[in-house]
């Protein structure tokens, strides 16, 4: 297992004088030290980035291609110690963690199959052609949910198209023909910092850097006037200071025909669920990944029981699955994953998001009604609609404000398809050609004749 982390610039691992560690969350015990990086770390990393993108820019597409690809053969490779370091940081479930390192990989591989266009526009005076090309050093800023595919969200096809070089921060995005310098969250720092660190065995020094360290370490890149461009996800009141942000349902409508006999379904299903240690094999839910957050959630939990919302099934507190040996009472952030039977509209669980296993349910007759709520919220990142009238769907579909509709699916984002998201859910976006356009230039050259 890995238990040794430390930045990556220029191609080295560089060690820090100040280290912090991240909080398994099933325990709150320590995990390992990450390093905590300076800005002089940071000035060296932009550095590194920029000789990089000078030389990154001459490399055939081709090769840049294989080296992307065996980027993701080596990454895998190490999928045993990356899904530790998954589990023992994050709290996920074997299984959830398998789905993020196997995503991570066919991220990285979908990236080799772009490539940017070459348009051309010809009349009886010029011909004006159209290229698109790299932006040039770009930071990378990731949250603690998804340390690793949002970090491959950016990561995929940047290091293929653009010559930037990107420093991170246990905050992680990177890969074209750029160079990349990511910020891995010091919640989460430590797959990212394994993840950059595989890279940067594989291409030329600078390409792919990472730094770790804590809430100081982002403005420093945000402010820096040598980064061209930040790739952030996170929360709506940080995008705004920044701007770009995640996808899970949190409200669900359910048509008053089938209401009854559909929340009996779904408690059902909810109270088999088991939570506890997500070492434990037969756990379906581990805890909340961090304090803070936990916190937040319980505040939707209290804000239910003041105002007297009816609990379908749960009520905040967990009984957990723990591993042999361990006390049946011990720490960590476990929640009862909870449905909450038809709330006000306006009350604060279905206008804000908890990041937690608690989510309103409530009934609709009409169609227009239901858009109506849908799209009343300042958020619009994805909804998914199941149905057995694909016409229905398709026309609710493309009246919802937001980035991605999946019907007959719950919300599965593909490597191939622009994921975005509307309002306050981000400024621009990842993922397809449009994603990889996002870390470009476009230059137009008009030939006369």
């Amino acid at each position: 297992m890995f238990t040794t982390f430390n930045n990556i610039i220029d191609g080295k691992p560089r060690s820090a004088e100040t280290s912090y560690h991240g909080i398994d969350p099933s325990t709150e015990e320590p995990l390992w030290d990450a390093p905590v990086a300076t800005e002089a770390d940071v000035e060296d990393a932009v550095s590194a980035a920029r000789r990089a993108f000078a030389s990154w820019s001459d490399v055939l597409f081709e090769k840049r291609c294989d080296l992307v690809k065996r980027y993701a053969e080596a990454f895998l490779s190490h999928e045993g110690e990356m899904m530790q370091l998954l589990q023992r940081e994050t709290g996920k479930p074997k299984d959830v963690a398998f789905r993020e390192i196997h995503s991570s990989y066919e991220g990285l591989m979908a990236a080799t199959q772009w490539t940017l266009p070459v348009e051309r526009l010809e009349d009886e005076k010029k011909t004006a052609t159209l290229r698109y090309t790299p932006l040039g050093v770009v930071g990378a800023i990731c949250p603690w949910n998804y340390p690793l595919v949002l970090y491959r969200a950016c990561l995929s096809g940047r290091e293929l198209y653009h010559c930037q070089a990107l420093v991170w921060s246990a905050y992680p995005q990177s890969e074209e023909k750029r160079v990349s310098l990511t910020l891995a969250s010091p919640y989460t720092p430590y797959s990212t910092l394994k993840a950059v660190e595989i890279g940067a065995s594989i291409f030329p020094p600078g390409v792919l850097q990472v730094l770790g360290g804590d809430d100081k370490l982002g403005p420093l890149l945000v402010s820096h006037p040598q980064i061209q461009m930040i790739s952030f996800t996170g929360s709506i009141p940080t995008g705004k200071k920044i701007m770009e942000i995640c996808v899970a349902s949190k409200r669900i409508y359910i048509h008053r025909s089938i209401y009854e006999p559909f929340l009996a379904e779904m408690v059902s299903f909810t109270e088999g669920l088991k939570v506890g240690n997500p070492l434990v094999a037969d756990v379906d839910i581990g805890p909340i990944q961090n304090a803070m957050q936990y916190a937040k959630v319980q505040s939707f939990f209290a804000d239910c029981k003041e105002k007297g919302y009816k609990f379908a099934t749960g009520n905040g507190a967990a009984e957990h699955r723990t591993l042999e040996g361990e006390s049946a009472h011990r720490k960590g952030y476990f929640v009862t994953p909870t449905i909450i039977e038809n709330p006000p509209s306006n009350s604060k669980l279905v206008t804000e998001e908890p990041f937690g296993p608690i989510i309103p349910v409530q009934p609709w007759s009409e169609e227009t009604d239901v858009i109506a709520r849908t799209n009343d919220t300042h958020m619009g990142l994805g909804a998914c609609i199941w149905s057995r009238d694909l016409e229905m769907a398709e026309r609710i579909a493309v009246q919802l404000e937001v980035g991605s509709v999946y019907i007959n699916s719950p919300l599965r984002p593909d490597w191939r398809v622009y994921f975005s998201g509307h309002k306050e859910s981000g400024v621009g976006g990842e993922r397809g050609l449009q994603g990889l356009l996002a870390y470009c230039k476009a230059q137009a050259v008009h030939a006369y004749r």
